[in-house]
C-alpha cells in the first residue's frame, strides 16, 4: 500500500552523495529506477538513478524488492546479481524522506530492512557488483548480499555521522561483516576504504581490477549455475540461520541439516556422479 502510494506522489527529492552534495528532481516512474534483465538463469538487477546518485528512496526500494522477489521460486532462476549505474552504486537513503514526518521514517528503514530480508530469503545467491561509490545505506545494502564483488578502484563509507544522522543500520551490517575496530573507523569517522581494504577486511568476497569485473561475476554465477539449485537453497537457508546460533546448538543443526541434505534426489544424484565419474544430471528438487 505504501509502495504504491509513494509511486503516485510527484514530490522534489533530494539525496545526498558520500561527499555530502545534494541533487534534486522530481519523481520519475517506479519503473524507470531499477533495470531487470536475465539470461542463462542469471538475474541482474540495476539500480538506475544516477542523477540521484541512485539514492534509496522508497520507490527505489519498492522497485528493487519486487525484481528481487519475482518468480523466484522457478527452477530456472538461479542466482541474483545486483549492480548500479553511474560511479555511485548508492548514496543511501533520500534525505528528504527522513526530513520531518516519524511514521514515512519509519517506513524508509523497515522497507530496507525487509529488502534486506528477502535477500537473506531467496532461494538462489544474490551477488553485489561494485563499480564505485556505496555509502550509508548504500553501503549496508551491498553489505548484505551473500557474497560482494567490487573494482579494486570501489570506496564504501558510512558517512551519515557528518549530516546528523549515525548510520546505525549500516553499522548492522557492516560490524557482522567486520572487525570491531575497522567498522567503527568507518561509522564514527565517516572516513571511506577502498575496495581493497573491503577486502582485507572481510566486507567484501572479492577486488578486481575494474576491467575485470565482469569476468569475475561470470565465474562466480557460471559456478553457481553448475550446482544444483535444491541443494545451493537448502545451503543458503541454514547458512543464514545458524549465524545466529551458539557453536554448539550451530553444529547439532547443521548435522541434522545434512541428514536431510543426503535424502534429496540431487544429493543422490551428485554422489553417483561422482563415483561414476561423469557430470550430474540435475533435477533441481
Amino acid at each position: 500500500m505504501f509502495c504504491k502510494l509513494q509511486n503516485s506522489l510527484k514530490t522534489v527529492r533530494y539525496a545526498t552523495s558520500a561527499y555530502g552534495q545534494a541533487l534534486r528532481l522530481v519523481s520519475s516512474d517506479a519503473a524507470e529506477l531499477v533495470l531487470v534483465k536475465e539470461a542463462n538463469g542469471v538475474r541482474e538487477i540495476t539500480l538506475n538513478h544516477p542523477r540521484t546518485l541512485n539514492s534509496l528512496s522508497m520507490d527505489m526500494m519498492c522497485a528493487l524488492q519486487n525484481a528481487l522477489v519475482k518468480d523466484k521460486d522457478d527452477v530456472q532462476l538461479r542466482c541474483v546479481v545486483l549492480s548500479a549505474t553511474g560511479k555511485i552504486w548508492s548514496a543511501g537513503h533520500n534525505l528528504k524522506e527522513l526530513h520531518g514526518n516519524p511514521e514515512i521514517q519509519r517506513n524508509v528503514f523497515q522497507k530496507l530492512t525487509d529488502v534486506i530480508r528477502d535477500i537473506q530469503l531467496l532461494p538462489v545467491p544474490v551477488i553485489g557488483k561494485v563499480n564505485g561509490y556505496a555509502a550509508a545505506a548504500g553501503c549496508q545494502l551491498v553489505v548484505s548480499c551473500d557474497i560482494v564483488v567490487c573494482s579494486k578502484t570501489s570506496k564504501f563509507s558510512t558517512p551519515g555521522a557528518g549530516v546528523g544522522v549515525f548510520c546505525s543500520t549500516p553499522g548492522v551490517a557492516i560490524g557482522r561483516v567486520m572487525s570491531r575496530p575497522k567498522s567503527a573507523y568507518m561509522l564514527m569517522t565517516g572516513l571511506s576504504v577502498t575496495g581493497e581494504e573491503a577486502y582485507i577486511s572481510g566486507m567484501v568476497s572479492r577486488a578486481v581490477p575494474a576491467e575485470d569485473l565482469d569476468r569475475e561475476i561470470d565465474e562466480i554465477t557460471g559456478a553457481i549455475n553448475a550446482k544444483s539449485r535444491a541443494i545451493i537453497s537448502l545451503g543458503k537457508e541454514f547458512y543464514h540461520k545458524q549465524l545466529a546460533m551458539s557453536l554448539k546448538k550451530a553444529y547439532s543443526a547443521a548435522g541434522q541439516k545434512m541428514e536431510e541434505n543426503l535424502q534429496l534426489g540431487d544429493c543422490q544424484e551428485g554422489i553417483a556422479s561422482f563415483i561414476e565419474k561423469r557430470a550430474p544430471r540435475w533435477k533441481h528438487k
